[in-house]
């Protein structure tokens, strides 16, 4: 666990890759963030990526179990952690409609993959769901970098990057291929692989160009001067999905996850979210340290309901 390979395998070594590879390497650029902004921003965001990665592994340990059906203790913790990631973010003053929006429909891709995943049938409609769902995670760090700097998030920027998000998943999924299917994780090309076999990598092929076109498109309304610098970092995201895709291997199935008992069940639930408490608080106090008190929890309005439906 304390080589680098076994560091990079953690949550948080998980989290440290998505912030470098995403915010870092692609939003800092696309939206013109100054230097100074960013020592500010980047360990806010790292720490909220972690919790995103303690959640995540609720949904991993649960993969053979429908919890909208077997409603235990996964199933509460799921609402508790989201209760908790909202009150950490209110607190850092990174909370506006678009993180709540983006909040809920990170729960939304908890429950599709899981109840997509506990059924062991998977239709394409559920795999391209999947796939345009996942990256709602950086999407929520994009949103965050906007709350924490008071401004309104543009909404051609958020619909140019949206299919590049989508082909850097796929790409993250091609790169990981043959490890995921060890493992028995989710995989959008072993998923493609077990639907259509060898016509697989056309089939993806297809709608990795459908993606790639809707960004191309939209790219072209940007004004020239920006136009090269924003395709460069973008396809370094997603490089791999336009390149050779490797050779299928045999899927073979997951191990059965061993039973936990109720009480250890619930002890790592609170490890967890006792977890991502401390680091949302210590992020909190590191942010708000030699700035004004911040505003009463009770006197920051809630949100409206937002309607919207998938970007196209």
């Amino acid at each position: 666990m304390n080589t680098p390979a076994g560091l990079a395998a953690t949550p948080l070594g998980k989290a440290a890759g998505i912030v470098r590879d995403y915010v870092l390497r692609m939003y800092y650029v696309v939206d013109e963030v100054p230097r100074r902004q960013r020592l500010r921003l980047t360990p806010l965001l790292l720490g909220v990526e972690y919790l995103v990665y303690r959640v995540d592994s609720l949904a991993e340990r649960n993969a053979a179990v429908d919890l909208d059906a077997v409603r235990g203790s996964d199933y509460e913790a799921f609402h508790t952690y989201k209760k908790a990631f909202e009150k950490v973010l209110r607190l850092l003053r990174a909370w506006n409609d678009d993180v709540a929006f983006l909040v809920d429909e990170a729960e939304r891709f908890i429950r599709l993959e899981n109840g997509t995943t506990s059924r062991g049938t998977v239709a394409r409609d559920d795999i391209l769901a999947m796939v345009e769902l996942r990256p709602t995670d950086v999407r929520l760090l994009r949103a965050m970098t906007f709350a924490l700097r008071g401004r309104a998030m543009d909404p051609a920027t958020r619909d140019l990057l949206w299919p590049v998000e989508v082909l850097a998943d796929i790409a993250n999924d091609l790169r990981h291929y043959e490890q995921d299917v060890a493992a028995g994780t989710l995989n959008v090309y072993a998923a493609f692989v077990k639907l259509f076999g060898d016509a697989a990598a056309s089939e993806l092929r297809r709608e990795v160009d459908r993606y790639e076109a809707m960004f191309l498109e939209r790219l072209s309304a940007l004004p020239p001067e920006r136009r090269a610098r924003v395709a460069d970092v973008c396809r370094r995201r997603y490089a791999e999905a336009v390149g050779p895709y490797p050779r299928t291997a045999g899927h073979r199935p997951a191990p059965a996850p061993a039973p936990a008992s109720p009480s250890g069940t619930a002890l790592r639930k609170g490890v967890a979210v006792g977890g991502a408490l401390t680091v949302g608080v210590l992020a909190a106090v590191a942010y708000r340290r030699g700035r004004t008190p911040p505003v009463s929890q009770t006197s920051i309005p809630l949100p409206p309901h937002i309607e919207r439906g998938r970007t196209s």
